[in-house]
């Protein structure tokens, strides 16, 4: 299944792909020459919460990492395929998910639209472990921002209008995060007085880096940076080069409560792939 989580594009492996070769595969879907896009994820049993075995799935991203938007997506596919285990309460379906980088099951909240493949999908997404301000100083250039540390992926929240050299900075966070055990991280370039956030994301096991349409986690990762600097709740609509995707947080006056994140999915296409 090809889907489009505002052009975050995703592409979900239903057959039962072996761990040992899922990176490979998803590099070959993801080639220019396949299917395209950014991400793959691979739709396995639940494995970590026996108790949910039998009521939901588990989503495997390619690197192993957590990612929001493809949860939101799977979500989607679940309702528009008229899973079983999805509950329908009153104008709204919910779905819990086990993903990939992350603990706990993941709630989602997903609603019709006038089009049949068009659907609003939230997702409840995992609090941060940590945010701290980081500097990074390479080559005479010091870079500061916002570090959050999510489970299975990290994001640096830095002011795009200050970043002269992209290239010197993805180096120098690379080379920060290659002296820790990773999964993903994101550097969030966003321009505070437009509202805009161009995301890029590289996952380590798979060795890609993506200047992604949108980024469901990184967005999670600024209103969470946002939240810090304002120290109050926030609701903002972030535009991205694929879109808008909405983040809420809820703040209790030392800390963030909740985060949650809303956007459109469009299911695109299904079928069967030769790799």
């Amino acid at each position: 299944m090809k889907v489009n989580p505002v052009e975050n594009m995703t592409i979900f492996v239903l057959d039962q792909v072996p761990r040992d070769i899922q990176m490979h595969v998803a590099k070959k879907l993801m080639n220019y020459s396949n299917i395209y896009a950014e991400q793959v994820g691979f739709i396995e049993k639940v494995s970590l919460h026996k108790e949910e075995e039998d009521k939901g799935l588990r989503l495997q991203m390619m690197g192993g990492e957590f990612c929001g938007n493809a949860a939101r997506s799977l979500a989607a596919l679940l309702v528009h395929n008229q899973y079983p285990n999805v509950i329908k309460e009153k104008d709204k379906y919910l779905v819990r998910l086990e993903v990939s980088g992350n603990d706990t099951m993941i709630d989602c909240e997903v609603y019709n639209t006038e089009k049949d493949n068009l659907y609003l999908s939230k997702v409840d997404m995992p609090l941060p472990k940590k945010i701290s301000e980081v500097s990074l100083e390479v080559e005479n250039n010091v870079f500061s921002g916002i570090k959050v540390d999510f489970s299975g992926i990290t994001h640096f929240i830095v002011d795009s209008g200050k970043v002269k050299d992209k290239d010197l900075l993805f180096k120098a966070v690379k080379s920060e995060m290659d002296k820790v055990n990773y999964d993903a991280f994101g550097i969030m370039y966003y321009d505070f007085n437009e509202k805009y956030l161009e995301p890029l994301v590289y996952v380590k096991g798979t060795d890609s880096l993506f200047w992604e349409r949108s980024c469901a986690s990184g967005t999670s990762a600024l209103g969470v940076a946002l939240t810090y600097i304002k120290k109050h709740s926030i609701d903002e609509k972030v535009r991205q080069p694929g879109g808008e995707l909405q983040v809420m947080t809820k703040w209790n006056g030392s800390s963030i409560e909740s985060l949650c994140l809303n956007g459109f999915v469009e299911i695109v296409a299904e079928g069967i792939v030769n790799v």
